[in-house]
């Protein structure tokens, strides 16, 4: 298997859907509307059925759900066709994102105030630095994930100012949900807070970390760079037009 390959199986099996359908070499992914990326349609391979017929099919499931129609597209699962049969079908182009990847190679350390802390405690403080969005499913979503989780916060003094989480699966590790307090923003935080997710990665012996970026988060892009994360491939979605 190809590294891209198995960075887009991993990140899938990192970020589980509460429930799953699989379609004619699609599959469909649900979890309450929490994330692009747990309520999509990825294609896997091409199928055997007509391909207007299953958009159809797949827009229908999740209209039932109560969700918006979104595919989750990429040039390694050869989406070309249906890139542009959605186009056609006013399916809106989003949140064009980079994979990016480095090897665990070279010293990394834990920054002062970084500490790996309970999974529930974790979640108030993203939400609290992050609000506005559906704790309870986000929880569900992580207590699915079948590997190790690594839910860090960074502090300064009696200040939580950044969180963030890696998983661990097999000899990969990836890197979710890091924030930043507003107000502590572009003070080096993200750096050191990435940097000591990595120190634990690599101590755990995983070999080789990945993450998501989208391409108009030019300051997450910048930092990301600056760690050593060059980039593997890209995805998009595809929305459906509200009716």
């Amino acid at each position: 298997m190809s590294r891209n390959r198995q960075i887009e199986e991993t990140s899938l099996n990192a970020w589980p859907a509460l429930n799953v359908l699989f379609y004619d070499g699609w599959i469909l992914r649900f979890a309450n509307g929490y994330t692009k990326r747990a309520n999509s349609i990825t294609p896997l391979y091409r199928g055997e059925l007509d391909v207007y017929s299953k958009i159809d099919f797949c827009a229908q499931q999740y209209r039932q759900q109560g969700l918006q129609p979104i595919f989750r597209l990429s040039k390694i699962n050869n989406v070309a066709v249906l890139d542009a049969r959605l186009a056609a079908q006013a399916y809106e182009k989003i949140d064009q994102t980079s994979v990016r990847g480095r090897p665990l190679q070279g010293e990394f350390e834990l920054a002062a105030g970084a500490d790996v802390i309970d999974l529930t405690v974790w979640l108030q403080i993203f939400h609290e630095l992050n609000p506005g969005r559906d704790m309870e499913t986000h929880q569900a979503i992580l207590e699915r994930v079948i590997g190790r989780l690594c839910p860090m916060v960074l502090s300064n003094g009696a200040d939580k100012v950044a969180c963030g989480l890696g998983i661990l699966q097999g000899a990969y590790f990836g890197l979710f949900d890091i924030v930043t307090r507003e107000s502590e923003r572009r003070k080096g935080y993200g750096r050191q807070l990435t940097k000591s997710l990595l120190a634990w990665g690599q101590e755990q012996s995983a070999v080789y970390a990945y993450l998501q970026v989208m391409l108009n988060n030019k300051p997450a892009q910048s930092l990301y760079q600056q760690v050593g994360f060059s980039e593997q491939y890209q995805y998009w979605y595809r929305i459906a037009p509200t009716n």
